[in-house]
């Protein structure tokens, strides 16, 4: 996708997938799993029409509430299209912000001004520069953050575009902004000089602080990493959690920590490491470890810590190997799986297997550094082929090979030519 010439790739890591082949932000947001409601109303995806319009376009995004966004070969201008392979909404956009969240999609057709369009192409309202959207910022929880990058706030807009939060917010920038989402009605926010965290509502009014930074709310509970002092003025991290409203539901005594999903949470200790529960106690045990990723950026290094997808988990084994386990702690899929790893640096950079999503997961080859596809037996549906891929989503993913994009699904068709 075009990226324009305003400050949107300093928010890059919280994108949710551009149209220019960089991997997701493995610590972002994936966009919302459709409801068993909406999955029925959409469309299957016909892979064979898909096939026949992909040649039109220089891009595709993977599809967002049944509609993907491409870019005319000729006109180099964007537009969307159904699952069907029509152009529902012409090409006639200069950039695509946002792809359709909660029925809105984030549009310029200038490269000025911007707009908010809905499912029909429709305008809901427009915006000149005085602020303007994050790139791939998306609306959730019927909020979306708008950014004056000259003063360097932030506030919020509803879905009519009212201006609900204005931006006065402090922008306080590690490769984007801090809070970008509302989460179950709440809104993170982190101070580095006072190295304290706070939950605002929809209205802007701050809920409650803590000390220390917070990760958004998952199932209720927030992980928070807050800097102990030691004796030889030193210090040392920890994580725990706090509820909705500031109380600590579970000490400080992790060195690791991730987000709850169907009530467990990974965590390690200097002893442990495993999966907790709700009250902070080990349900999952074994022989395992969290593997630091090198992201080579200011914020630093972070911990892969999985979580349960479709009944399943990547761990990673203290010998360094991923593998998937269920919530019993059986082993399902072997650990047959590694990391990339810079023998320069002596640091891991790349994640070797990722969450299930309608049945497959994607994996990467340490060794050519491409993606593929395995099910839940852990057989093979796309060898690790792919120079750039997405988690499955509405029926398909986004792949690309040799430069060219397609989608695959889970029956194992795909759009582009392959070699077998």
């Amino acid at each position: 996708m075009k990226k324009s010439v305003h400050i949107l790739l300093a928010i890059a890591l919280l994108m949710a997938a551009t149209f220019t082949g960089c991997d997701q932000n493995k610590n972002g947001k994936q966009p919302a799993e459709p409801t068993k409601v909406e999955k029925e109303q959409q469309p299957e995806v016909t892979m064979e029409a898909l096939a026949k319009v992909m040649p039109k376009y220089n891009s595709v995004s993977n599809f967002s509430e049944g509609l993907a966004v491409v870019c005319d070969k000729e006109t180099d201008l964007y537009g969307f299209i159904d699952k069907m392979g029509n152009e529902v909404i012409p090409c006639q956009y200069y950039d695509v912000l946002a792809f359709f969240s909660e029925g809105i999609a984030v549009v310029s057709k200038d490269g000025d001004g911007w707009s908010l369009i809905d499912k029909k192409g429709q305008e809901i309202i427009s915006f000149d520069n005085q602020f303007r959207p994050g790139f791939q910022v998306r609306f959730q929880d019927g909020m979306m953050a708008i950014f004056n990058y000259e003063d360097e706030k932030e506030g919020y807009i509803d879905k009519a575009g009212k201006v609900v939060i204005p931006a006065e917010l402090d922008m306080r920038m590690c490769n984007g902004p801090i809070s970008v989402s509302f989460n179950d009605g709440l809104c993170r926010r982190h101070d580095y000089d006072s190295q304290k965290s706070s939950f605002i509502d929809k209205t802007g009014k701050t809920v409650f602080e803590c000390e220390g930074d917070a990760e958004d709310f998952s199932e209720g509970l927030a992980a928070v990493s807050k800097c102990f002092s030691l004796d030889n003025d030193d210090f040392v991290c920890r994580f725990g959690f706090v509820d909705k409203t500031g109380f600590e539901a579970i000490p400080f005594i992790f060195n690791h920590a991730g987000r709850f999903v169907d009530g467990l949470c990974w965590a390690e200790t200097d002893n442990q490491c495993g999966f907790i529960n709700r009250d902070g106690k080990f349900e999952l045990t074994g022989d395992f470890k969290t593997l630091i990723l090198d992201e080579d950026i200011e914020c630093g290094n972070y911990p892969l810590c999985p979580t349960f997808s479709e009944g399943l988990a990547w761990v990673c084994n203290k010998e360094g190997k991923f593998g998937y386990i269920d919530k019993t702690g059986k082993v399902v899929i072997p650990f047959r799986y590694e990391a990339c790893y810079d023998d320069d640096t002596e640091l891991y950079y790349q994640q070797p297997c990722y969450d299930f999503h309608e049945g497959l997961a994607r994996i990467c080859d340490k060794t050519t550094e491409k993606y593929g596809y395995i099910d839940r037996e852990g057989n093979e549906v796309f060898p690790c082929q792919f120079g750039y891929a997405e988690d499955i989503n509405e029926g398909v993913a986004r792949v690309e090979l040799e430069g060219q994009y397609g989608f695959i699904d889970a029956k194992g068709n795909c759009t582009l030519n392959l070699t077998k």
